[in-house]
């Protein structure tokens, strides 16, 4: 039933301050070291062919947890038991050896992950194409850059026809053309009923991508559950200032990223009548217009845009796949417009964002926000929107009936 079941895995990690330590603690039998805690009894099951995301900051447990799951560490106490070829891409380059080529290093890793010489042989060729390596594939690995790294290392992992797939935030590293075969296969993967554990940053992919995710922090499980469940508790988490750093921006927008093949190039708020406004009233109808540019040959991807609070949590997301749309076509300059016939936002300030992303709303390839903009309201209430309501009293209580209030040409009582 399940490809994957742990059950209180715990790493410690004795940490002496001098070589000497190790030797008075040996001699003297008291202990002379400090226990760093990495990871303290975190319990939990995968079925066959579920995605499983796993979150939490930089030093929370990840690392230590993917490492157990992958084989490469073992854990101080606990049990685990695995069902099935496991494959795993984790810190870049790891069971790489420098002095082997690349040819050298597909026939090292494809036999510690369990495949046959025969098996290598068949799949060699494959492994070479995918990773696009086949003019260096015969040069020493410590010449490679750190995007051809991630070019073997993926192709390896996911070339051995694997049952379990475990990857790090490895996928961050390489450009975005081959970051978007990387989806393609893992959404091959996911479609053909493999179990995937995925860690990462970006709240966008473990969303679209997980079923369930598990919140790491301080070495122990914070949350379990189905993904939205956790991310919503992690970022507020975030949000009350428990962590002075949000880890979850798109790569993409880092100093030194390479150019996105598609951009959205400008936001623009407009009224009904099509003139760009930076306030709007209450319930009147508002357009997001949105200009793209894509460089290069047409490209297929969706579009979403976010409505946020100026502290960045959002209020509203939708994206063209959510509306039904099949992956949109951007080619050169194009013109495209998200139509709200009623904003039921109070008074305040407020931020848009458009997001383009990959046809499977995997990865964000980029983002822009708008400035911000201001709605007005009439409405007496407070909170964040409006919404149509009635009160219902007791006969007896009702107080007398006075003169309605304006509530934008909706009903309000």
């Amino acid at each position: 039933m399940y490809a994957i079941k742990a059950q209180n895995l715990t790493k410690h990690y004795r940490v002496y301050l001098r070589p000497l330590d190790r030797l008075k603690e040996a001699l003297t039998r008291r202990p002379c070291h400090q226990l760093v805690r990495a990871l303290e009894n975190v319990s939990f099951q995968i079925p066959h062919g579920q995605t499983l995301g796993i979150i939490g900051e930089n030093g929370a447990g990840k690392s230590t947890l993917l490492k157990i799951l992958a084989g490469t560490v073992t854990p101080s106490s606990g049990h685990l038991k695995k069902k099935g070829r496991v494959a795993a891409l984790l810190e870049l380059g790891s069971g790489f050896h420098p002095e082997f080529s690349g040819r050298g290093n597909i026939h090292l890793n494809a036999a510690l992950l369990g495949l046959t010489e025969s098996e290598i042989r068949e799949q060699e060729g494959a492994i070479i194409e995918f990773a696009e390596l086949a003019e260096v594939i015969d040069r020493p690995v410590k010449t490679y850059s750190s995007g051809m790294y991630m070019r073997l290392a993926f192709s390896i992992a996911t070339s051995v026809d694997p049952d379990i797939l475990i990857i790090d935030e490895a996928l961050g590293v390489g450009d975005q053309k081959f970051q978007q075969k990387c989806v393609d296969r893992m959404m091959g993967f996911k479609e053909a009923g493999k179990t995937i554990i995925v860690c990462s940053h970006s709240m966008f992919m473990i969303n679209t991508l997980c079923a369930e995710s598990i919140w790491l922090a301080d070495g122990g499980m914070r949350s379990h559950g189905k993904t939205s469940t956790v991310i919503s508790e992690y970022l507020a988490y975030l949000e009350e200032g428990v962590s002075k750093t949000k880890e979850d921006k798109a790569a993409a927008s880092g100093p030194g990223a390479p150019m996105p093949q598609i951009m959205a190039e400008e936001l623009l708020l407009l009224d009904e009548s099509e003139n760009p406004i930076d306030t709007a009233r209450q319930f009147q109808t508002l357009i997001f217009q949105i200009k793209t540019c894509c460089i290069g040959p047409p490209i297929k991807g969706h579009l979403g845009l976010i409505i946020e609070r100026p502290d960045g949590q959002p209020i509203f997301t939708t994206t063209t796949q959510s509306a039904g749309f099949a992956p949109l076509e951007f080619a050169g300059r194009q013109t495209m417009r998200l139509v709200v016939p009623s904003i039921p936002f109070f008074s305040g300030n407020y931020l848009a964002k458009v997001v383009i992303a990959d046809e499977h709303v995997v990865r964000a390839i980029h983002e822009l926000k708008c400035e911000p903009f201001l709605v007005e309201s009439d409405h007496p209430e407070f909170g964040m929107l409006w919404m149509a309501h009635e009160w219902v009293l007791d006969a007896k209580s009702a107080p007398a009936a006075t003169e309605p209030k304006d509530c934008g040409g909706r009903a309000c009582r």
